[in-house]
């Protein structure tokens, strides 16, 4: 620990980051930070959008929600105001210590406000001469240690044991009537797929999603879609190739609602996502879709996962600014539909 421990009487921890995947490989960071403060007022900044993840983990007086919702959307003087309340709110803590686990340019705004007098962050962070401490996360190992290691700099001790994710009670009731609604079978299992990404270049094809759905719902298996009401256009062009019964919950489940359903989910089928982390921070077996991203870094935790991928990335590889993604446009369906069947098999 690089600071007298007596000193501290508040602590606020950022990860207000957009993307649902970064926010689930936090959280494990989050709760050891936590622990190690357990005994002084621990606060934590996440993004508003992702409360029904957080408010099951998380003490709620503890909990701030940053309305970026808010503050991008409507009239100047309404986005202004949601975001200078909120500014206000990061100021009234008055921490000794912030540790910005996210790094953005955002958060060290956030920083910048809380004014504390120990600031945390990875050395790769936006604005690295906010920071009194910039942590060095080990070179080649997965984004959930890069994390860690933030919080081992505050003085945490970091537990290898997976973290404890649950979805909260109500979500658990919303999900079990929509699945007795739908007809679909709890006792059986359930394979979830979801075809979306935040990147076009991070997509399987639409045809490989197909076939294997169809072959799946074709040997009696109960396969659901799910995704943002943003995917419902690509899950139906999909649907629509298929011969076999299967079900679309794409678009009709809150994030809390989908997290309640991977937990009852056995097997989970998707691109690199924010859902495909959240199939694996929940203990689901997942067969992940990779494409330029490196798994070593962002792929599944759990044992219980594999990562395919069609060729490797070019050795030029542009990533975002590819048009031919070939390195997941070539996966064929076969490889996907043994990797689905074996887990299936060991249930």
């Amino acid at each position: 620990m690089l600071f007298n421990g007596n000193e501290i009487k508040r602590v606020l921890t950022l990860m207000p980051n957009s993307h649902i995947g970064n926010l689930v490989i936090s959280l494990p960071a989050v709760a050891a930070l936590q622990n190690h403060f357990q005994s002084i007022p621990h606060y934590l900044v996440v993004d508003s959008a992702f409360k029904e993840i957080v408010a099951p983990l998380f003490a709620p007086e503890f909990t701030r929600y940053y309305p970026r919702a808010r503050a991008n959307q409507g009239g100047i003087f309404f986005r202004m105001l949601a975001y200078f309340k909120f500014l206000r709110e990061i100021k009234a803590i008055q921490p000794d210590i912030t540790i910005d686990l996210e790094g953005s340019s955002t958060s060290s705004i956030f920083t910048q406000v809380s004014c504390a007098t120990h600031c945390l962050a990875g050395r790769n962070a936006a604005r690295p001469d906010v920071y009194t401490v910039k942590a060095e996360p080990e070179k080649g190992k997965h984004k959930v240690q890069a994390y860690k290691a933030i919080a081992a700099a505050a003085g945490a001790a970091i537990d290898e044991q997976p973290f404890s994710y649950h979805p909260a009670a109500a979500m658990r009731l919303s999900v079990d009537k929509k699945l007795a609604e739908a007809g679909i079978d709890r006792e059986r299992p359930i394979i979830c797929i979801h075809a979306g990404a935040g990147r076009l270049q991070k997509l399987w094809t639409i045809e490989g999603y197909a076939d294997v759905a169809d072959w799946l719902a074709a040997r009696g298996h109960q396969v659901l879609f799910v995704g943002g009401p943003a995917e419902a256009g690509r899950t139906e062009e999909i649907l629509a190739k298929l011969q076999h019964r299967v079900f679309n919950f794409t678009g009709s489940l809150s994030l809390g609602e989908l997290l309640a359903l991977l937990e009852k989910c056995s097997v989970f089928l998707g691109n690199d996502s924010g859902p495909m982390h959240m199939a694996d921070a929940m203990g689901t077996a997942v067969v992940a879709l990779f494409s330029y991203a490196d798994e070593h870094e962002w792929g599944p935790c759990s044992a219980r996962s594999v990562v395919l991928r069609g060729q490797k990335p070019c050795d030029d590889c542009i990533k975002k600014k590819c048009e031919d993604p070939r390195c997941i446009n070539t996966l064929g369906a076969e490889p996907v539909k043994r990797a689905v069947v074996s887990f299936l098999d060991r249930l």
